[in-house]
């Protein structure tokens, strides 16, 4: 395979090891259901995005609202970005699939016009069951999957997310039959009944996210409500410290309900708003409730890997990570195998959207970098070939596996 890097001695033994593996794919956002996909269609935009768009953006290509319809929108930027992490699966999963080693102009109506022939009852089977070895497929949205679906559980996003104006909470009151929120203690009521709701409809997971705030101040939290129920303008500082304190609420019902709660940490646009440092104060004073560190903190991979050394109930989630920063991920782990238990780390989650193709090209990423890690610590006899996959193995299902509960 053109872009799969050679890997010589241990490191290539335990690829190959990892390609038998079955994984616990622990970060997604594709269509709920296999015939929610199929009534999609894929165009060339969603071959970039998300992620692949971010390096475009950043290389300078204006966004066109009909998403990239014609190849002459992204041909330059597109040779100033396909060499990066973010598009490397992209490009793995059209040579692995379609054959394709790269988007041209003459080429790129054929291959959305392939890919969408492609798309037939069966892609969710072929692409994660028989291509990439997913036994289940963690689906982080607004929406539940079906609880019998054989491939997709949900991770609901948390109440905490949904502060983006009254109607939400209205909707959210609405849908366990109670009575129109008035202050902060019926918001913390209401939300406690609604995630019990949803973990009975399925939810094994709830989702918040770092926020740049120490210990949420409830006046400017209760000053938030006021304004979001008269549907007025409130300042970000307050509705950060609305979302805070609700996080609070949260995470006491994650340990009540015995469903842990994932934080998004890093990356995104001002991630400084992001950063992992602001969730160690929650992590200390919730340590019943079990933490999902996302996308190891990026850019601030030690102060992670710190966190998750520290806190028993921390854990630290590579999803996104290796396409973010693939080398980082290698260099980061080397680090973390030196201090954190082998028991607290998740190896994989593709975090895609529409092109479900992409996940084959992530995951064969996540299976290089930790193979190399790994096997340079069996090359440095730190470990033996048979702990070593042992180990792997842990990152890629057992560790995952026993945590959601799957």
């Amino acid at each position: 395979m053109k872009f799969k890097q050679p890997l010589i001695g241990n490191a290539e033994a335990l690829y190959d090891y990892a390609c038998s593996v079955p994984v616990i794919d622990t970060h997604e956002h594709i269509p709920k259901s296999e015939e929610d996909y199929n009534q999609a269609t894929i165009r060339f935009g969603h071959l970039f995005n998300p992620y692949v768009s971010n390096d475009l953006a950043s290389a300078g290509m204006p966004f066109p609202k009909d998403q990239w319809a014609a190849f002459v929108c992204i041909e330059d930027d597109w040779e100033a970005v396909k060499h990066g992490s973010y598009a490397r699966p992209l490009r793995i999963a059209l040579e692995y699939f379609y054959d394709v080693d790269d988007l041209t102009r003459e080429n790129f109506l054929d291959v959305v016009e392939r890919i969408n022939e492609a798309n037939t009852p069966g892609i969710y089977k072929r692409v994660f069951n028989d291509a990439c070895g997913i036994e289940r497929s963690v689906l982080c949205s607004g929406v539940l999957p079906d609880r019998d679906d054989p491939l997709i559980v949900g991770n609901i996003n948390s109440s905490s997310m949904m502060l983006t104006g009254k109607a939400s909470l209205d909707a959210m009151s609405e849908e366990i039959g109670g009575s129109a929120i008035n202050c902060l203690d019926e918001l913390e009521e209401i939300s406690g009944e609604w995630m019990a709701l949803k973990v009975s409809q399925g939810a094994m997971e709830f989702k918040s996210r770092a926020m740049p705030v120490e210990r949420p101040d409830r006046d400017e939290a209760a000053a938030a409500l006021s304004n979001l129920l008269k549907e007025e303008t409130t300042s970000d500082e307050e509705m950060c410290h609305l979302s805070a304190w609700l996080r609070e609420a949260n995470a006491v019902k994650c340990a009540e309900l015995g469903v842990p709660l994932a934080l998004h940490t890093g990356v995104w646009n001002d991630f400084r708003t992001l950063s992992v440092s602001d969730i160690i104060g929650f992590i200390e004073r919730n340590p019943d409730t079990r933490m999902d560190i996302y996308h190891l903190g990026i850019p601030d991979v030690r102060t992670a890997i710190q966190v998750v050394k520290n806190y028993p109930n921390a854990y630290l989630n590579l999803c996104w990570a290796h396409v973010v920063a693939s080398y980082m991920v290698v260099n980061t782990m080397n680090e973390a195998v030196d201090m954190v238990p082998m028991n607290k780390i998740f190896a994989f989650g593709a975090d895609y959207v529409l092109f479900v193709e992409k996940v084959y090209g992530h995951l064969l990423l996540a299976r290089e970098n930790v193979a190399l890690v790994l096997g340079d610590r069996v090359d440095r006899n730190l470990m033996d070939m048979s702990e070593a996959m042992e180990t792997l193995k842990a990152w890629f299902y057992d560790n995952p596996k026993q945590f959601y509960g799957l």
